[in-house]
């Protein structure tokens, strides 16, 4: 239920090597959403749920510090209710070599997870190790995206006036199956419908619907859908994610631009 799990925030773009001018492209800030369950269907358990997530994206001398917290209060039959906590951060050169994540979660359906981990682009493949109660080794081919690789490939796409993007793409926030087909389909810019912030009134953003399939799926209908309206600095003005069932609605609330650190 996360943006970088997207998006997240989601959160997700292209090629390595990518620049330090490209990589700056990206607007370093703080948001924080309101969470909201919805168009619950008939054989789902939940009868409702609120919460709040906190999105923090920082540009440092070497690359992009992305954190997200959300806390999300499930309401259950019988008046009862049950809640989910997860902490998420991640780390990104500026190259789309290295890619680091740290995860602490703890919910009353899942129970708690915690763990952190690292994987590298080498010459032939990618290699990095996932920490827990011991240490696991991590190998995948060189075609995998990290996710911010993945966000401004999704961004120069969306530029050029392409209408699908699809790669693999690899989420520090799934233990047990890293690695995602995505595939973004892009709607026709167009100003935003957010007025309530100042920073975003007048802005142009593209709708897209991103798909999340298992890598090895062979299943027609995807895990979930996430629904975003996405500027070309990378936030996210608001998103949706349709977990067939139910779906949770994000509306951003409070916003924060961070200046960027100085680099010798």
């Amino acid at each position: 239920m996360s943006i970088v799990k997207y998006i997240c925030v989601l959160i997700l773009f292209f090629i390595s090597n990518i620049s330090f001018g490209i990589g700056s492209q990206l607007l370093p800030h703080k948001a924080t959403y309101s969470l909201n369950v919805q168009n619950i269907k008939d054989n789902s358990f939940l009868e409702g749920g609120q919460g709040q997530t906190f999105f923090e994206i920082i540009e440092n001398c070497n690359g992009w510090n992305i954190r997200e917290d959300y806390v999300l209060i499930y309401e259950l039959p019988n008046e009862k209710m049950a809640n989910s906590f997860s902490s998420y951060s991640t780390f990104e050169n500026y190259l789309g070599t290295k890619h680091s994540f740290e995860l602490n979660e703890k919910s009353q359906f899942s129970g708690e997870k915690s763990y952190q981990g690292f994987i590298e682009k080498n010459k032939k493949d990618i290699t990095g190790s996932i920490i827990n109660n011991s240490i696991k080794k991590l190998t995948f081919k060189k075609d995998i995206l990290f996710p911010i690789e993945h966000l401004l490939g999704l961004i120069k796409a969306a530029k050029s006036g392409d209408k699908i993007f699809t790669k693999k793409v690899f989420f520090g926030n799934e233990d047990e199956e890293f690695i995602k087909i995505v595939s973004a389909l892009i709607g026709q810019i167009r100003i935003t419908k957010s007025v309530n912030i100042e920073y975003l009134q007048g802005k142009k953003i593209w709708p897209i619907k991103v798909a999340f399939y298992k890598e090895k799926s062979k299943q027609e209908n995807p895990e979930y859908e996430i629904y975003l309206e996405i500027d070309k600095s990378g936030v996210v003005h608001s998103y949706k994610v349709d977990y067939g069932n139910f779906e949770i609605k994000a509306i951003l609330k409070k916003f924060e631009v961070l200046p960027k650190i100085k680099c010798r």
